[in-house]
């Protein structure tokens, strides 16, 4: 993996600055940082991930989680904000699957990624990232945040090769993919899309130090 990828595989999708500047406009807020915390009580080094983001008519923009297979997991920790398109929930485990997606009306682009652990006993871990899957400009012509919101979570864009063959992403991920394409058409969104509402224990203010990365 050259150098290029090996950043946007640990953190997120790289879009241009007026790219960025228009989605700070619209007010949505999600970012892909992964970071490496570590559980005092059970003395044992995890990952830490924010699922958020959402839409407006025109742009979507949303960072999900799933089990690193594209399992579905229980959240650590629910954010309720009066603000939409913001934070919804954390997730600390210690590996992962991020899914990105940004919505330009009917364009999109995705980035899946698996995180884990580098091997390690006494001493700090490093994250390890891989691309599971990453196109841009996939197309669905299907208004999801419109006239067509009865089809959410039924309909994916599509991505094409050079070639124009059509790129098919893992079986793994299909149905998280499903869920990302709805979260970047859920206009003023107030909840997560991927990570599920659980028993997972949670001690964030007492037992997580963070280690930024």
């Amino acid at each position: 993996m050259d150098t290029k990828l090996a950043t946007m595989a640990l953190r997120g999708l790289t879009l241009p600055e007026p790219t960025r500047k228009e989605i700070r406009k619209t007010g949505i807020y999600c970012r892909a940082t992964i970071q490496l915390v570590y559980q005092q009580q059970s003395r044992r080094w995890a990952l830490r991930g924010e699922e958020a983001g959402g839409a407006v008519a025109s742009i979507g923009h949303y960072v999900g989680f799933t089990g690193a297979d594209g399992q579905p997991l229980p959240c650590t920790q629910r954010i309720q904000n009066f603000m939409p398109n913001g934070v919804h929930v954390v997730i600390i485990t210690p590996e992962l699957c991020r899914l990105e997606m940004f919505r330009y009306e009917n364009t999109y682009d995705v980035l899946i990624t698996r995180h884990t652990l580098s091997p390690h006993q006494d001493t700090r871990p490093q994250i390890e990232s891989k691309i599971v899957f990453f196109r841009r400009a996939g197309t669905l012509t299907t208004e999801l945040w419109g006239k067509d919101s009865a089809f959410r979570g039924g309909a994916r864009p599509r991505f094409f090769k050079k070639n124009g063959e059509e790129e098919l992403p893992p079986a793994t991920v299909l149905d998280a993919l499903l869920k990302v394409t709805e979260a970047v058409c859920c206009v003023g969104c107030k909840h997560s899309h991927l990570l599920e509402m659980g028993a997972r224990p949670c001690y964030l203010k007492q037992s997580f130090s963070e280690v930024g990365v």
